[in-house]
């Protein structure tokens, strides 16, 4: 418990810091984008290494994979930012992501301008791979489609939103922090019918819907508050700003609840990847907490969740 408590302090004091700062001082932007690559590249590695528990993979191939992981993140950031800009809404990013600097100056802009590019070149090369090496079969392949997409979506959904603002981020961590925090609570309280007994013995029911439900509060409050004391709104898309005020509330209680409940989804995903392959946790990059995927699990989840949401309202 003590090493749990001090590795989460020594995260907030980096990483709280770093977001704060980032509001006023572009260079704190970039600092974060590179952390979130090397998240990127220790996430795909995590899955990986747990790979490796049931039949070695050779070195080269999860280099080739973590590659692959790298191309589709750029790819989603990259089109996702299109795709606002496209609709006129590129007014809602407080800076462009240094990716989509970097993929215009070099004129590769058409290349990555759709995800299905990067998805085409990905499923040749684990095709191309099923069969140069012999011992690489169909599970094997299986699991690198799953590492390369689940990564790469979930922390380019992530990238995408904190691009947007730290308002996107703070409304995001509220929820999955909440939810995690006090379904513990009310599990070891009120807990009685288990909720997924092979996957995660200890969720309860009672645990998760008093954790979506204290979740649902807190994320709501924040959004009607950041509402009402901003001008400009807290998404800043005019097929949700133009609702009055009641509509509003309704959209952002049935949003959160959704978000709650599949922040628990990626939760349990993640402890249903480490039960199959018999890991603990996915690696010890955080002492006492675990790796990468142990503690952000849940919200990189809801994260692409969150990102399909911001889509559709641009759309309607």
């Amino acid at each position: 418990m003590k090493q749990r408590i001090i590795t989460a302090t020594v995260m907030i004091l980096v990483l709280v810091p770093i977001l704060v700062l980032s509001m006023f001082f572009e260079p704190f932007v970039r600092i974060m984008e590179v952390l979130l690559i090397a998240v990127t590249v220790g996430a795909s590695l995590e899955l990986l290494f747990m790979y490796d528990k049931k039949e070695r993979i050779p070195l080269g191939v999860k280099i080739t994979s973590v590659i692959l992981t790298l191309l589709l993140y750029f790819n989603i950031t990259f089109s996702f930012y299109g795709f606002v800009s496209a609709y006129g809404y590129n007014n809602l990013f407080e800076y462009e992501p240094i990716i989509c600097k970097f993929i215009d100056l070099i004129h590769f802009d058409k290349f990555l301008s759709t995800p299905i590019t990067s998805l085409t070149i990905i499923f040749i090369i684990y095709m191309s791979l099923m069969v140069l090496i012999p011992k690489f079969n169909v599970s094997e392949v299986g699991g690198l489609f799953i590492s390369t997409i689940y990564v790469s979506v979930c922390v380019g959904a992530f990238t995408v939103l904190y691009m947007m603002g730290l308002r996107y981020v703070a409304y995001i961590l509220l929820i999955t922090v909440f939810t995690d925090i006090f379904a513990l609570v009310f599990g070891r309280k009120f807990g009685k019918h288990k909720m997924a007994p092979v996957t995660s013995p200890k969720k309860t029911w009672e645990g998760s819907i008093g954790g979506t439900i204290t979740a649902l509060v807190v994320g709501c409050a924040f959004i009607i508050s950041f509402t009402l004391i901003s001008d400009k709104g807290f998404f800043r898309i005019s097929s949700f700003e133009d609702l009055n005020l009641a509509t509003q509330i309704i959209i952002c209680i049935f949003m959160t609840l959704a978000l709650s409940v599949c922040s628990q989804i990626g939760d349990l995903l993640a402890s249903k990847l480490k039960r199959a392959y018999g890991i603990k946790d996915y690696s010890n990059i955080f002492p006492g907490h675990g790796g990468i995927l142990d503690r952000f699990d849940s919200t990189f989840f809801a994260s692409a969740i969150f990102m399909l949401i911001v889509i559709l309202m641009i759309i309607l």
